[in-house]
């Protein structure tokens, strides 16, 4: 939720930004005249004052050997600075020893950098008989403030945090006074405020600026921020409505930019801790008696309950939409689930005999051909009695893989039952059937056993049977019952074979030897 902050009436604002103007003026003047003292020259010209009295008297005492004396004139300068601005003093010999020291001065003193004096490190040379003797090492506190309390008190800071409140308070005080006189809404009738008021929409006037002239109690109610102090202020500019839009220009600018009235757009009024308030946003010009434009009027329809409404039955709508899907959803399952074998995928008998019947008399009629191919896997009885249902199933789906890997999209595969399966193959020619039977017949030898883990070396094999349109089918179930009696012949002839139906397969019993029927087998 957006956050806002407190809003302040036209005189504070005026106010502000009246000490802010005579502040910044200030801070020039003494830039440029130097009103203030500097309080950094002041101390370096003290310091160096002061080392040097203090470097010119302990001279004297050291040319004197008066080192008792020396030591209790240096502890009576710590002693009687009152500012307590010197910490220590030390007095070292060009070799680098200290001689005489008071204070904390190895705490306090750090030797300035290529031997410069600094404000808070001043060396003072000392000579005897013209030659370098030695040092008087000062060491000072810090020239800035370093806590709170000393910065307030230096006279630039205290000149400011003087100026500011008493000149706030003076030109708050006088501005508020003033803008009543400057207040457009004081000039508006009781009666015709009485009357803008009653409106049921927000409604405000703003000038060519977009500085708000006067709004009613319903604007009013929009938005807890939107106090009775918003006269002068640029509508675009309140926090709460700026942002509150998608479109890069609000209503009221573009009628105050193309003298028209504007567009109605949709303001989502974010409250902090509340709903947001969904409004409609248009704009007018106000012209005079000349034609001259002079503002405009900007109505808001609060439309949140409407919004709602349409959100509530866009969510229905959606859920209705989402039912509907999960509905056909199921549907798809359970047409899957009533059209198909549970074990291997394959169309079921009612599934398979529904989708071949139209398929035959549509080709049928266009003379066209259809094979049908007729699969049992050998002697799956002993595969069951041996190796257990469970074994059986599994070269079952093994099988089924292979003979959907090679069919093709319109091509149907159906399992008949137990270890049968027919496949039906519209437009394909007997010639084309009996290489694709031959193909799945050797993949199913050479394939399927690889898939039994829990059988190793078992081996799998199938006999097909085909049979075509031109044997003379009058029916789906003949042209199946023509393949399953080639199927009986290539089990009866050693199994592992595919044998295409012929007139000549006239019996079970015949010998295969003697059959005219077209077998094909691995030998």
């Amino acid at each position: 939720m957006r956050r806002f902050l407190p809003r302040l009436t036209p005189a504070a604002r005026i106010a502000i930004g009246l000490i802010s103007l005579i502040v910044t003026l200030l801070l020039i003047i003494d830039i440029a005249l130097n009103l203030v003292p500097d309080r950094t020259e002041m101390q370096r010209k003290i310091r160096e004052s002061t080392s040097e009295r203090l470097a010119v008297h302990m001279s004297s005492l050291i040319q004197m050997q008066e080192w008792d004396a020396l030591k209790h004139t240096m502890r009576d300068v710590i002693a009687r600075d009152k500012d307590k601005e010197l910490l220590s003093l030390a007095i070292r010999q060009k070799n680098g020893q200290i001689l005489v020291a008071t204070g904390d001065h190895l705490r306090y003193w750090v030797p300035p950098a290529l031997g410069k004096s600094t404000l808070t490190h001043v060396r003072v040379p000392i000579y005897a008989k013209g030659d370098f003797w030695g040092d008087v090492e000062i060491s000072y506190t810090p020239v800035t403030p370093q806590t709170l309390k000393g910065w307030l008190q230096t006279p630039l800071v205290a000149l400011v945090l003087v100026v500011i409140p008493a000149g706030f308070l003076a030109f708050y005080l006088y501005m508020r006074r003033t803008l009543q006189y400057l207040d457009p809404s004081a000039a508006i009738p009781d009666r015709v405020r009485e009357a803008f008021d009653a409106l049921t929409e927000g409604v405000t006037v703003i000038d060519n600026t977009g500085r708000v002239m006067l709004y009613n109690k319903a604007f009013h109610q929009l938005h807890p921020f939107a106090e009775a102090d918003m006269i002068g202020q640029n509508l675009s500019q309140i926090p709460w409505l700026a942002g509150a839009s998608d479109t890069p220009e609000t209503p009221w600018e573009y009628t105050q930019q193309h003298r028209t009235q504007a567009k109605a757009q949709l303001f989502t009024i974010s409250r902090a801790g509340e709903s947001s308030v969904e409004v409609i946003v248009k704009a007018s010009p106000i012209q005079d008696a000349k034609g001259k434009q002079r503002g405009c009027m900007v109505t808001f329809y609060d439309v949140t309950e409407l919004h709602h409404a349409n959100e509530k039955m866009r969510r229905a709508l959606d859920a209705l939409e989402t039912s509907r899907e999960e509905i056909e959803k199921k549907n798809i399952d359970l047409l899957y689930l009533a059209t198909r074998d549970s074990l291997t995928g394959c169309l079921n008998r009612r599934a398979f005999f529904a989708a071949t019947e139209p398929l035959f008399g549509k080709l049928t009629l266009e003379a066209r051909d259809m094979s049908c191919i007729m699969a049992d896997i050998d002697f799956f009885k002993n595969v069951n009695d041996t190796y257990g249902h469970t074994v059986g199933d599994q070269v079952i789906v093994a099988v089924t893989r292979i003979l959907t890997e090679r069919l093709c999209g319109h091509d149907l595969l159906c399992r008949m039952g137990g270890e049968e399966f027919c496949i039906m193959l519209p437009g394909a020619s007997e010639d084309s059937a009996m290489d694709l039977a031959e193909q799945l017949r050797t993949s199913v030898e050479h394939l399927a056993g690889n898939g039994i883990s829990s059988a190793k070396a078992l081996q799998i094999t199938s006999s097909f049977g085909v049979s075509s349109l031109k044997s003379g089918a009058s029916s789906v179930s003949e042209l199946i019952e023509l393949a399953d009696f080639a199927l009986y012949t290539s089990k009866q002839s050693g199994r592992n074979r595919a044998t295409l139906w012929s007139e000549n397969l006239n019996s079970p019993s015949i010998d295969p030897s003697l059959s005219n029927a077209v077998a094909r087998n691995p030998g």
